[in-house]
């Protein structure tokens, strides 16, 4: 069976099915309607879909692969479209038509917050729509709509988890974090309402880690308060805390909260790779504010030989060593850094995901820089032409161009 060459992407297989769904007149649950839908298709085209395929389709039968274009083809004719091709040039024009207009009604003429989610609701969910509501937050925040930032988050559509719309939600986030920066009015919006969010991932605290902007900080208290019987978000919040005031030594702040994180027993959680990470950092820090040597070197062996730093996944060794990275720079643990990357990145994958991508480009940063240190200048210009300076990661952007520039000084 004839296969695609790209794979079909969920917002369009989900249009199909709400199409087939429509003009079948009944929702397809169960085998006994495929059946009933393979008939009707039959009737319909004259041709013929298996009721696994049909199954397979709805999700009623698991599946690995994707849709053969046959079957595409044949579910695209059965809706009133010549192929597949053409019902998907057709969600994409209506559906980037359909939001324009949107766009320009909210710019021309005031509509109530219930109902700009209506019509939101009205649009299938898309990158295109993230797109879109980037635009409104744009010129919503020039009319200073306290309302909307108010109630952002109750837009379920777009703030409801799914793994692949993650990035555009991360980017939504990060535009609005900037917004808050810029205007005062709208920090204290965040630090008002973000704090305690009803999803899976409270994205504004979590997903976008920016201790250094003034909103930050209190936003996390109020976080904590609302999170203080959740020990793995209290984990979370010690650990920020005491990166940032390990990293700005203010080291009565950096112990209070390093004591907090003793008492939670952190051992006794499962950690992912990002807060173990960070955890490895913060006990860098203590134990190099408390000259304590025998166990810096400890630790340093115990993070070489970490699960995480080890993993089979190419993709999470290289984002857990980026993130112990970020700890080693500022300890100025140079041969670390260099160890890690020379013997735990040389059998990654070419195909990494997004962010792994964005903190492999990242690495090569410190790894650069630490090769300057060790007066291995050759290579580390190697390394450094290898660097895109505009793929950083926004939580650690600032932070990597400023290092990236001292490293151009550095190699000139």
């Amino acid at each position: 069976m004839a296969r695609l060459l790209q794979e079909p992407k969920e917002e369009h297989l989900d249009y199909l099915r709400e199409l087939i769904t429509n003009k079948f007149s009944k929702p397809i649950v169960n085998s006994n309607d495929c059946k009933l839908l393979e008939d009707a298709i039959q009737e319909a085209n004259n041709l013929r879909l298996s009721v696994d395929t049909l199954a397979r389709l709805f999700g009623i039968k698991k599946s690995a692969s994707s849709p053969s274009i046959f079957t595409l083809d044949t579910c695209s004719l059965y809706v009133g479209y010549a192929s597949w091709k053409d019902l998907v040039i057709s969600y994409l024009d209506q559906n980037e038509l359909y939001q324009k207009a949107l766009l320009f009604e909210i710019m021309e003429h005031p509509i109530s917050f219930d109902e700009l989610v209506t019509r939101l609701n009205e649009c299938p969910k898309s990158i295109a729509l993230f797109e879109t509501f980037r635009q409104i937050m744009l010129f919503k925040v020039q009319q200073k709509d306290e309302a909307f930032f108010e109630r952002l988050f109750e837009i379920k559509l777009l703030f409801e988890y799914q793994e692949n719309y993650k990035y555009a939600i991360y980017n939504t986030v990060h535009l609005l974090s900037i917004l808050c920066h810029k205007h005062d009015w709208l920090s204290k919006i965040a630090i008002q309402h973000y704090a305690n969010l009803s999803y899976t991932f409270n994205y504004f605290v979590e997903w976008v880690v920016v201790p250094e902007r003034a909103y930050y900080l209190p936003l996390l208290q109020r976080y904590c308060y609302y999170k203080a019987n959740d020990n793995a978000a209290l984990l979370f919040y010690h650990l920020i805390l005491c990166t940032y005031y390990g990293e700005k030594k203010e080291w009565n702040l950096f112990d209070a909260h390093y004591r907090s994180i003793s008492y939670l027993i952190i051992d006794s959680y499962t950690l992912n790779n990002v807060l173990k990470m960070r955890w490895f950092g913060v006990q860098l820090y203590y134990n190099i504010h408390h000259n304590e040597f025998d166990l810096q070197e400890a630790l340093l062996k115990k993070i070489v030989n970490s699960n995480y730093i080890n993993h089979n996944d190419s993709g999470h060794r290289v984002s857990s060593i980026f993130m112990i990275c970020n700890y080693l720079f500022i300890a100025e643990k140079y041969d670390t850094i260099i160890t890690l990357f020379e013997e735990k990145t040389n059998e990654r994958s070419d195909i990494l995901g997004y962010w792994a991508e964005l903190n492999y480009n990242q690495l090569k940063v410190y790894y650069a820089f630490s090769l300057v240190r060790n007066e291995r200048k050759e290579r580390a210009i190697e390394v450094f032409k290898q660097i895109k300076p505009d793929r950083f990661d926004l939580n650690f952007k600032n932070r990597m161009i400023a290092v990236y520039k001292s490293l151009d000084a550095l190699l000139k």
